[in-house]
Protein backbone atom coordinates (compact mmCIF):
# COMPACT_ATOMS: atom_id res chain seq x y z
CA UNK A 1 0.00 0.00 0.00
CA UNK A 2 1.61 3.16 -0.85
CA UNK A 3 1.95 5.26 2.22
CA UNK A 4 3.87 8.27 2.75
CA UNK A 5 5.35 10.28 6.21
CA UNK A 6 2.88 13.17 7.11
CA UNK A 7 5.38 15.88 6.82
CA UNK A 8 6.65 14.33 3.09
CA UNK A 9 5.36 15.68 0.18
CA UNK A 10 6.65 13.34 -2.91
CA UNK A 11 9.24 10.10 -2.21
CA UNK A 12 11.19 9.16 -5.12
CA UNK A 13 12.51 5.65 -4.95
CA UNK A 14 15.00 3.62 -7.40
CA UNK A 15 13.58 5.70 -10.26
CA UNK A 16 15.40 4.71 -13.79
CA UNK A 17 15.23 6.27 -17.06
CA UNK A 18 17.07 4.01 -19.43
CA UNK A 19 17.68 5.41 -23.27
CA UNK A 20 18.08 2.33 -25.50
CA UNK A 21 21.26 2.47 -27.96
CA UNK A 22 20.10 0.58 -31.69
CA UNK A 23 21.85 0.26 -34.45
CA UNK A 24 22.14 -1.14 -37.85
CA UNK A 25 19.58 -1.24 -40.60
CA UNK A 26 17.01 -3.24 -38.70
CA UNK A 27 17.62 -0.59 -35.40
CA UNK A 28 18.13 -3.54 -32.43
CA UNK A 29 18.78 -2.59 -29.45
CA UNK A 30 22.42 -3.23 -28.48
CA UNK A 31 22.58 -1.28 -24.81
CA UNK A 32 21.62 1.66 -22.86
CA UNK A 33 21.91 4.77 -21.27
CA UNK A 34 21.64 4.83 -17.94
CA UNK A 35 20.62 8.30 -17.84
CA UNK A 36 19.17 7.87 -14.30
CA UNK A 37 20.18 4.60 -12.31
CA UNK A 38 18.42 3.81 -9.20
CA UNK A 39 17.80 8.06 -7.56
CA UNK A 40 16.06 7.64 -4.13
CA UNK A 41 15.51 10.92 -2.16
CA UNK A 42 12.00 12.64 -0.76
CA UNK A 43 10.97 16.19 -0.24
CA UNK A 44 8.93 17.72 2.38
CA UNK A 45 5.86 19.57 1.99
CA UNK A 46 7.06 23.60 1.97
CA UNK A 47 10.44 22.87 1.65
CA UNK A 48 13.18 23.10 -1.26
CA UNK A 49 15.50 20.72 -2.51
CA UNK A 50 18.56 21.49 -4.77
CA UNK A 51 19.47 18.69 -7.35
CA UNK A 52 23.35 19.17 -8.41
CA UNK A 53 25.82 18.00 -10.21
CA UNK A 54 27.72 18.26 -13.46
CA UNK A 55 26.31 18.57 -16.68
CA UNK A 56 24.22 15.11 -18.41
CA UNK A 57 24.51 13.78 -14.99
CA UNK A 58 20.91 13.23 -15.10
CA UNK A 59 19.34 16.28 -13.31
CA UNK A 60 16.56 17.22 -15.83
CA UNK A 61 16.08 13.47 -16.93
CA UNK A 62 15.02 13.47 -13.03
CA UNK A 63 12.88 16.37 -13.13
CA UNK A 64 11.11 15.09 -16.17
CA UNK A 65 10.32 11.63 -15.14
CA UNK A 66 8.67 13.12 -11.94
CA UNK A 67 6.62 15.50 -13.93
CA UNK A 68 5.72 12.34 -16.39
CA UNK A 69 6.83 14.54 -19.09
CA UNK A 70 9.24 11.62 -20.48
CA UNK A 71 8.26 7.78 -18.90
CA UNK A 72 10.32 6.81 -16.59
CA UNK A 73 11.87 3.29 -16.46
CA UNK A 74 11.55 2.11 -13.38
CA UNK A 75 11.20 3.32 -9.69
CA UNK A 76 8.06 4.62 -7.55
CA UNK A 77 7.25 8.43 -7.38
CA UNK A 78 5.03 8.18 -5.00
CA UNK A 79 2.88 11.99 -4.45
CA UNK A 80 0.87 13.06 -1.44
CA UNK A 81 -2.52 15.27 -2.99
CA UNK A 82 -4.48 18.00 -2.21
CA UNK A 83 -6.75 15.77 -0.84
CA UNK A 84 -4.69 13.86 1.20
CA UNK A 85 -4.34 10.83 -1.05
CA UNK A 86 -1.03 9.15 -2.00
CA UNK A 87 -0.51 8.31 -5.70
CA UNK A 88 2.52 6.48 -7.69
CA UNK A 89 3.15 8.96 -10.48
CA UNK A 90 4.58 6.63 -12.97
CA UNK A 91 1.85 3.98 -12.99
CA UNK A 92 -0.75 7.00 -13.77
CA UNK A 93 -3.46 6.42 -17.02
CA UNK A 94 -3.57 9.53 -19.31
CA UNK A 95 -6.60 10.82 -17.55
CA UNK A 96 -5.32 10.16 -13.77
CA UNK A 97 -2.49 12.01 -15.10
CA UNK A 98 -4.30 15.24 -16.30
CA UNK A 99 -5.82 15.83 -13.52
CA UNK A 100 -2.55 15.39 -11.39
CA UNK A 101 -1.47 18.64 -13.79
CA UNK A 102 -2.87 20.68 -11.25
CA UNK A 103 -0.88 19.70 -8.36
CA UNK A 104 2.45 19.95 -9.85
CA UNK A 105 3.76 22.33 -12.64
CA UNK A 106 7.30 23.06 -14.34
CA UNK A 107 9.54 26.39 -14.93
CA UNK A 108 11.44 26.18 -17.40
CA UNK A 109 15.15 26.84 -18.17
CA UNK A 110 15.03 28.77 -21.54
CA UNK A 111 12.08 31.68 -21.19
CA UNK A 112 13.02 32.83 -24.94
CA UNK A 113 12.12 29.02 -26.07
CA UNK A 114 8.99 27.58 -23.47
CA UNK A 115 6.95 30.75 -24.48
CA UNK A 116 4.79 30.90 -27.95
CA UNK A 117 5.64 33.56 -29.83
CA UNK A 118 2.09 33.65 -31.27
CA UNK A 119 -0.13 33.91 -28.12
CA UNK A 120 -0.75 36.98 -25.78
CA UNK A 121 0.06 36.64 -22.00
CA UNK A 122 -3.27 36.21 -21.14
CA UNK A 123 -3.41 32.52 -23.26
CA UNK A 124 -0.15 31.82 -22.22
CA UNK A 125 -1.06 31.98 -18.42
CA UNK A 126 -4.74 31.28 -19.05
CA UNK A 127 -4.25 28.61 -21.08
CA UNK A 128 -3.91 25.65 -18.05
CA UNK A 129 -7.11 27.64 -16.87
CA UNK A 130 -8.93 26.96 -20.12
CA UNK A 131 -7.90 23.09 -20.39
CA UNK A 132 -9.03 22.53 -16.49
CA UNK A 133 -12.27 23.73 -17.05
CA UNK A 134 -12.52 27.68 -16.48
CA UNK A 135 -14.42 28.63 -19.84
CA UNK A 136 -15.67 32.02 -19.32
CA UNK A 137 -13.09 33.96 -20.89
CA UNK A 138 -13.83 37.29 -17.69
CA UNK A 139 -13.04 34.72 -15.69
CA UNK A 140 -9.72 33.99 -16.93
CA UNK A 141 -8.39 37.58 -17.51
CA UNK A 142 -9.41 38.52 -13.72
CA UNK A 143 -7.14 35.41 -12.96
CA UNK A 144 -4.37 36.13 -15.08
CA UNK A 145 -4.67 40.18 -14.02
CA UNK A 146 -4.02 38.68 -10.77
CA UNK A 147 -1.21 36.45 -11.69
CA UNK A 148 0.43 39.30 -13.28
CA UNK A 149 0.22 41.35 -10.71
CA UNK A 150 1.78 38.60 -7.77
CA UNK A 151 4.84 37.69 -10.47
CA UNK A 152 5.82 41.49 -10.47
CA UNK A 153 4.12 42.43 -14.15
CA UNK A 154 1.18 45.03 -14.50
CA UNK A 155 -2.23 43.13 -15.75
CA UNK A 156 -2.22 45.47 -18.83
CA UNK A 157 0.68 43.41 -20.48
CA UNK A 158 -2.03 40.49 -20.70
CA UNK A 159 -2.44 41.65 -24.60
CA UNK A 160 1.40 42.20 -25.43
CA UNK A 161 3.40 38.96 -27.04
CA UNK A 162 6.64 37.32 -25.72
CA UNK A 163 9.18 39.01 -27.67
CA UNK A 164 7.93 42.93 -26.26
CA UNK A 165 9.90 41.44 -22.81
CA UNK A 166 13.14 40.75 -21.68
CA UNK A 167 14.48 37.53 -20.26
CA UNK A 168 13.93 38.42 -16.36
CA UNK A 169 10.32 39.20 -17.38
CA UNK A 170 9.73 36.08 -19.50
CA UNK A 171 10.21 34.29 -16.87
CA UNK A 172 8.25 36.46 -14.61
CA UNK A 173 5.69 35.17 -17.03
CA UNK A 174 6.54 31.62 -16.93
CA UNK A 175 5.96 31.36 -13.22
CA UNK A 176 2.80 32.96 -13.72
CA UNK A 177 1.54 30.02 -15.67
CA UNK A 178 3.44 27.41 -13.20
CA UNK A 179 1.33 29.23 -10.60
CA UNK A 180 -2.43 29.29 -12.47
CA UNK A 181 -3.77 26.15 -11.13
CA UNK A 182 -2.49 26.90 -7.75
CA UNK A 183 0.01 23.34 -7.38
CA UNK A 184 1.44 21.98 -4.36
CA UNK A 185 4.89 20.87 -6.25
CA UNK A 186 6.26 23.09 -8.46
CA UNK A 187 10.01 22.00 -10.88
CA UNK A 188 12.43 24.76 -11.49
CA UNK A 189 14.48 22.93 -13.98
CA UNK A 190 17.42 25.81 -13.97
CA UNK A 191 15.22 28.83 -13.78
CA UNK A 192 17.96 31.21 -13.28
CA UNK A 193 20.64 29.95 -15.37
CA UNK A 194 20.24 31.69 -18.75
CA UNK A 195 19.32 35.37 -17.03
CA UNK A 196 22.23 37.77 -16.17
CA UNK A 197 23.37 37.68 -12.47
CA UNK A 198 21.26 40.68 -11.23
CA UNK A 199 17.99 39.59 -12.67
CA UNK A 200 18.76 36.10 -11.13
CA UNK A 201 18.75 37.86 -7.76
CA UNK A 202 15.25 39.44 -8.56
CA UNK A 203 13.51 36.10 -9.28
CA UNK A 204 15.30 34.21 -6.76
CA UNK A 205 13.32 36.56 -4.23
CA UNK A 206 10.30 36.40 -6.02
CA UNK A 207 10.17 32.53 -6.00
CA UNK A 208 10.92 32.43 -2.21
CA UNK A 209 8.11 35.22 -2.06
CA UNK A 210 5.33 33.10 -4.03
CA UNK A 211 6.96 30.19 -1.62
CA UNK A 212 5.90 31.24 1.45
CA UNK A 213 2.92 32.56 -0.14
CA UNK A 214 1.03 29.66 -1.79
CA UNK A 215 2.82 27.12 0.69
CA UNK A 216 4.81 25.82 -2.31
CA UNK A 217 7.15 23.23 -2.60
CA UNK A 218 9.99 23.15 -4.59
CA UNK A 219 12.76 20.93 -6.78
CA UNK A 220 15.32 23.06 -7.74
CA UNK A 221 17.52 21.96 -10.30
CA UNK A 222 20.70 24.03 -10.98
CA UNK A 223 24.39 23.24 -11.72
CA UNK A 224 25.55 27.23 -10.17
CA UNK A 225 26.09 26.34 -6.61
CA UNK A 226 25.83 29.86 -5.11
CA UNK A 227 22.68 29.94 -5.89
CA UNK A 228 21.49 26.48 -4.51
CA UNK A 229 23.27 27.71 -1.25
CA UNK A 230 20.88 30.76 -1.00
CA UNK A 231 17.36 29.00 -1.87
CA UNK A 232 17.48 25.14 -0.66
CA UNK A 233 17.09 23.89 2.98
CA UNK A 234 18.40 20.79 1.64
CA UNK A 235 20.69 19.75 -1.52
CA UNK A 236 20.93 16.62 -3.58
CA UNK A 237 24.30 16.20 -5.42
CA UNK A 238 23.94 13.37 -8.71
CA UNK A 239 26.78 11.93 -10.83
CA UNK A 240 26.50 9.91 -13.78
CA UNK A 241 23.21 9.17 -12.97
CA UNK A 242 23.10 8.01 -9.15
CA UNK A 243 22.94 10.06 -6.23
CA UNK A 244 25.93 10.26 -4.16
CA UNK A 245 25.30 12.57 -1.17
CA UNK A 246 22.34 14.55 0.47
CA UNK A 247 21.90 16.61 3.38
CA UNK A 248 20.69 20.08 4.85
CA UNK A 249 22.59 22.51 2.95
CA UNK A 250 24.95 24.18 5.33
CA UNK A 251 26.03 20.58 5.91
CA UNK A 252 26.91 19.84 2.51
CA UNK A 253 28.75 23.23 2.00
CA UNK A 254 30.70 22.56 4.96
CA UNK A 255 31.66 19.64 5.76
CA UNK A 256 30.82 17.43 2.41
CA UNK A 257 31.08 13.15 2.97
CA UNK A 258 31.09 12.49 -0.57
CA UNK A 259 35.17 13.35 -2.66
CA UNK A 260 32.72 14.33 -5.59
CA UNK A 261 31.02 16.61 -3.35
CA UNK A 262 34.13 18.49 -2.20
CA UNK A 263 35.15 18.04 -5.74
CA UNK A 264 32.14 20.00 -6.54
CA UNK A 265 32.51 22.68 -4.12
CA UNK A 266 36.12 23.88 -4.54
CA UNK A 267 35.16 24.80 -8.29
CA UNK A 268 32.42 27.77 -6.34
CA UNK A 269 34.42 30.93 -7.00
CA UNK A 270 35.42 33.39 -3.91
CA UNK A 271 34.31 36.95 -4.37
CA UNK A 272 36.92 37.86 -2.33
CA UNK A 273 39.75 38.17 -4.80
CA UNK A 274 42.04 38.47 -1.17
CA UNK A 275 41.26 35.09 -0.35
CA UNK A 276 42.48 31.85 -2.42
CA UNK A 277 41.36 28.92 -2.34
CA UNK A 278 42.65 24.93 -3.22
CA UNK A 279 40.76 23.91 -6.21
CA UNK A 280 40.39 20.19 -6.51
CA UNK A 281 41.29 19.12 -9.63
CA UNK A 282 39.52 15.49 -10.78
CA UNK A 283 41.60 13.27 -13.47
CA UNK A 284 40.17 11.85 -15.85
CA UNK A 285 36.86 11.72 -17.76
CA UNK A 286 33.17 11.32 -16.31
CA UNK A 287 32.18 8.22 -16.84
CA UNK A 288 30.38 6.71 -19.70
CA UNK A 289 26.53 6.00 -19.12
CA UNK A 290 26.20 3.71 -21.20
CA UNK A 291 28.91 1.62 -19.76
CA UNK A 292 29.82 2.66 -16.55
CA UNK A 293 32.82 1.19 -14.72
CA UNK A 294 32.56 -1.64 -12.54
CA UNK A 295 31.92 -0.65 -7.98
CA UNK A 296 31.69 2.94 -7.46
CA UNK A 297 31.19 5.12 -11.09
CA UNK A 298 33.42 7.74 -9.27
CA UNK A 299 36.77 5.66 -8.60
CA UNK A 300 38.60 6.70 -11.99
CA UNK A 301 38.29 9.95 -10.56
CA UNK A 302 38.40 9.77 -7.08
CA UNK A 303 42.18 10.47 -4.98
CA UNK A 304 40.71 8.42 -1.89
CA UNK A 305 39.91 5.17 -4.22
CA UNK A 306 40.53 1.91 -2.60
CA UNK A 307 40.19 -1.71 -3.85
CA UNK A 308 36.92 -1.71 -2.63
CA UNK A 309 35.76 1.12 -4.51
CA UNK A 310 36.39 -0.72 -7.85
CA UNK A 311 34.49 -3.63 -7.12
CA UNK A 312 31.72 -3.28 -5.00
CA UNK A 313 28.97 -0.64 -5.45
CA UNK A 314 28.65 1.75 -2.45
CA UNK A 315 25.28 1.90 -0.45
CA UNK A 316 23.18 4.54 -0.04
CA UNK A 317 23.61 5.11 3.50
CA UNK A 318 22.86 7.81 6.38
CA UNK A 319 26.13 8.24 7.84
CA UNK A 320 24.50 10.86 10.29
CA UNK A 321 20.92 12.15 10.71
CA UNK A 322 19.40 13.14 7.57
CA UNK A 323 23.32 12.81 6.22
CA UNK A 324 23.00 10.45 3.15
CA UNK A 325 26.15 9.47 1.31
CA UNK A 326 27.16 6.62 -1.09
CA UNK A 327 30.88 5.87 -0.54
CA UNK A 328 32.65 3.47 1.20
CA UNK A 329 35.02 5.54 2.83
CA UNK A 330 32.46 8.40 4.01
CA UNK A 331 32.98 7.90 7.57
CA UNK A 332 36.91 8.02 7.78
CA UNK A 333 37.45 10.95 5.21
CA UNK A 334 38.09 14.43 6.61
CA UNK A 335 36.95 16.44 2.98
CA UNK A 336 37.37 20.42 2.52
CA UNK A 337 33.82 22.10 2.14
CA UNK A 338 33.33 26.22 1.88
CA UNK A 339 32.90 28.81 4.39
Amino acid sequence: MNTLAPEVLLRVTGLQKLFPIRKGFLRRTVGHVRAVDGVDFHIDQGETLGLVGESGCGKTTTARCIMRAIEPTGGEILMRLTDGSVVDVGRLGRKELRVLRREMQMIFQDPFSSLNPRMTLLDLVGEPLLVHGMKSRREREDRVADLLRRVGLRPEYMRRYPHAFSGGERQRIGIARALALNPRLVVADEPVSALDVSVQAQILNLLQDLQGEFRLTYLFVAHDLSVVRHISDRVAVMYVGQMVELAETERIFTAPKHPYTSALLSAVPEPDPRLRTRRIVLQGEVANPASPPSGCYFHPRCPHAIDMCRTQTPAWRETSPAHFVACHRADELQLPGVD
